[in-house]
């Protein structure tokens, strides 16, 4: 008898249930599986037999029992493929080199000049990725795909970067653009949801089902997770807080409001802290060298932005109660000068912290969360299942 569409689709789904517990909790034994996702033990081992075949599972010998045989425990091969994430930054562009676990083999940052026009960038872009598929090692899958974190308004769906106004792009279909360049599947998302899914995929987040990753560099944004779910909104474009006003009498913005978070919680910020505070001129490296040094006017300086961090996060605290807020991007180099300074603000602040609790810490990813979450899309969307498949939604579930 000929399987059915349905009973192919049960097995596809089955079998990504089986492969993603292993991904996550290996090494584990088939009877784990089986205890763990209720499959029946004939299901789980015919298709861990299959996952073996295909070079994704390894068998790593004999776990502990108590009664009867010791099982035989199954290994994720996270070394069967490798995956390209790339964060296109306003002043670089940083390319990770990672496994089937998103654990970066190679990162290669290289500077992108100012005032490069669109069409430069693109092709900066291109040969930055081009050196890195070429360095990529051997193995059976190869490199699956490209995924690649943008500071901008993202459709993700279809991959186009709507505006990014610090890169001066309005409607580039770098999705599109990409694949015909390299013929590999492409996944473009905003810098702050990559981070964000790094985050709690591989990162400081991985017990919490929600969270707010805040990128704070150039400018401010955010990822959002809540109910183990990446967070995008209506139209895509969710987690643009870095706009919001925080002082409606305030300096103008850019972006045609006034008192925007990011003008008071940004490198430049923190640039122009330091000089008030010192009366020297410096740019984010020279302010972070002295704070490095422990100058007083830049651990002021760092202080200060973390004030106004903590000022703005507070309504997303009120607002939305993640469990936990991480701080990436350049900022997050102050430690816990930093974070302290914004968890004080919040505390002091948040009409909710009575009730409810939010831990603040640093990225536990680094410089590379944005480059291992953008990886994380690539491999959720390779190893996800047909389930996932189905929309843009991205669930993240260990």
């Amino acid at each position: 008898m000929e399987k059915t569409a349905d009973q192919a689709l049960m097995k596809e789904i089955n079998k990504s249930i089986v492969l993603n517990r292993i991904r996550f909790h290996s090494p584990i034994s088939r009877s784990q599986i089986s205890n763990e996702t209720g499959l029946n033990k004939a299901t789980v081992s015919a298709l861990t037999d299959e996952l073996i075949r295909d070079g994704l599972v390894l068998e790593v010998g004999q776990g502990r029992s108590r009664v009867g045989r010791r099982p035989i425990m199954l290994l994720f091969n996270a070394s069967a493929g490798s995956v390209l994430g790339v964060e296109l930054g306003v002043e670089y562009v940083r390319v990770a080199i990672t496994d089937f676990s998103a654990r970066a083999l190679s990162v290669r940052e290289e500077p992108l000049p100012k005032n490069l026009g669109a069409e430069e960038v693109l092709e900066r872009l291109r040969s930055s990725i081009a050196r890195a598929l070429e360095e990529a090692p051997e193995s059976r899958y190869g490199v699956i795909g490209i995924g690649v974190g943008v500071p901008g308004l993202v459709d993700f769906a279809r991959g186009v970067v709507l505006h990014a106004p610090h890169l001066k792009w309005d409607n580039i279909p770098l999705k599109a653009m990409m694949e015909s360049w390299f013929g590999k599947p492409v996944l473009v998302d905003n810098e702050a949801n990559a981070g964000a899914l790094g985050e709690k995929l591989y990162g400081a987040a991985t017990h919490v089902s929600s969270l707010m990753y805040i990128s704070a560099g150039t400018g401010i944004g955010t990822g959002i997770v809540m109910g183990d779910e990446l967070i995008r909104g209506a139209d895509g474009v969710a987690g643009e807080f870095g706009h919001m006003s925080i002082d409606v009498h305030g300096d103008s913005c850019p972006c045609g409001n006034v008192g925007c978070w990011e003008l008071y919680a940004s490198e430049r910020a923190l640039v122009a802290a330091y000089a008030k505070l010192s009366g020297e001129e410096l740019d984010f490296d020279g302010v972070l060298a002295r704070f490095q040094a422990s100058d007083p006017a830049a651990l002021q300086a760092f202080q200060t932005v973390g004030r106004y961090l903590g000022a703005g996060a507070v309504n997303l605290v009120n607002g939305l109660n993640p469990a936990m807020i991480v701080l990436g991007n350049r900022l997050a180099e102050g430690g816990r000068m930093v974070t302290d300074a914004m968890q004080q603000a919040i505390l002091s602040r948040c009409l909710v912290s009575p009730y409810a609790k939010v831990v603040v810490q640093t990225s536990a990813l680094g410089r590379d969360a944005c480059a291992i979450g953008s990886a994380a899309l690539v491999l959720h969307d390779f190893f996800a299942g047909p389930r996932a498949r189905v929309s843009s939604h991205v669930t993240i579930s260990r």
